[in-house]
């Protein structure tokens, strides 16, 4: 879902009888990075900062995530539609861990967004975040969700890891419990997408 382009921001209840009908047909709706928006360099020194601008867009391209989980979070949908499942589309996961914690810190000091449980609560139950290269360690994972992880080669795009898929596990999640492991690499999907 490109949210940038839509109409109102998704963290407005227009968007419920979306979410009401994915709950209601188990079909965990996607949102798929397309990178922040970030400044670029214009006129005679556009050329001068290309791969500058081009490094600063692919370093921070799956941070957008965050606006994602926040808008739906904050915006009560899990809360309404408890069953409602959502996905971060290639956002990684190392950033989950400090965005779920300022969630919570601000949830706390502010006191018009009515929630029932903490952020966090809401992301453990029905949140999922994908990722393709991204070292996992066992503190990673607590801090995210053993439940909540999607792991992803991103085939066929250019930049995807087949064919040494493999490898790419092996030293990325070689650190982790064999069976956290095969929840993350093909569990957790199996059980979301319900093709187990």
């Amino acid at each position: 879902m490109n949210t940038a382009t839509a109409v109102k921001p998704i963290f407005q209840e227009d968007w419920d009888v979306l979410w009401a009908a994915a709950a209601e047909c188990d079909i965990p709706i996607s949102f798929h990075t397309l990178g922040l928006p970030c400044r670029h360099a214009e006129g005679s020194d556009a050329k001068k900062y290309r791969w500058v601008g081009a490094g600063v867009v692919l370093s921070l391209f799956q941070l957008a995530g965050a606006e994602f989980l926040s808008s739906i979070i904050y915006s009560g949908a899990c809360e309404r539609h408890p069953d409602f499942k959502f996905v971060l589309g290639e956002c990684g996961i190392g950033w989950i861990p400090y965005v779920l914690y300022r969630m919570d810190d601000e949830f706390e000091r502010i006191a018009e967004l009515k929630l029932n449980l903490k952020p966090s609560e809401y992301w453990f139950r029905q949140g999922h975040s994908t990722f393709q290269v991204e070292p996992l360690t066992p503190e990673i994972v607590d801090h995210v969700g053993e439940d909540n992880i999607l792991w992803g080669s991103d085939y066929p795009h250019p930049d995807c890891v087949f064919p040494d898929s493999q490898q790419v596990i092996r030293e990325h999640m070689g650190k982790l419990d064999e069976k956290v492991r095969h929840k993350i690499v093909c569990g957790n999907a199996a059980r979301l997408y319900g093709f187990e």
